[in-house]
């Protein structure tokens, strides 16, 4: 009877899938919505998983949605806050969003749609 307990505790499940089984998934897929999505659900289990929310981060700034990005590096680091990888992460995004705002605010408001233009070019 205790194992079964334990197994329980260490072994929650979301949607039928561990905390390492939906991260092997988040991982292996390419669409960055998709691993978001997978990353919530391993955060949902183990919400002190510095490394997940990192990430998750990452997968935000592909998307272009630095805020969403620094808010997870922040959690990150929160959690653990001597996160090299993080902090220069974090840092990165900060600077993407810095770049955005700047040219939005010399173009008013079209600051967005110059960046995908440059970056389909």
């Amino acid at each position: 009877m205790p194992l079964g307990f334990l197994d329980s505790l260490f072994k929650k499940k979301v949607e039928g899938k561990t905390a390492e089984e939906w991260y092997a998934l988040a991982v292996r897929e390419n669409d960055p919505e998709k691993k978001i999505e997978y990353f919530d659900k391993v955060l949902k289990l183990k919400p002190d998983f510095a490394g997940a929310w990192n990430l998750r981060g990452l997968e935000f700034v592909i998307l272009k949605r630095y805020e969403e990005a620094i808010a997870s590096f922040d959690k990150a680091l929160e959690i653990r806050p001597d996160y090299p990888e993080a902090r220069y992460n974090k840092e990165d995004a900060e600077t993407e969003l810095r770049k955005i705002k700047a040219s939005e605010a010399k173009t008013g408001g079209k600051g967005e749609e110059i960046a995908a233009e440059k970056k389909e070019a």
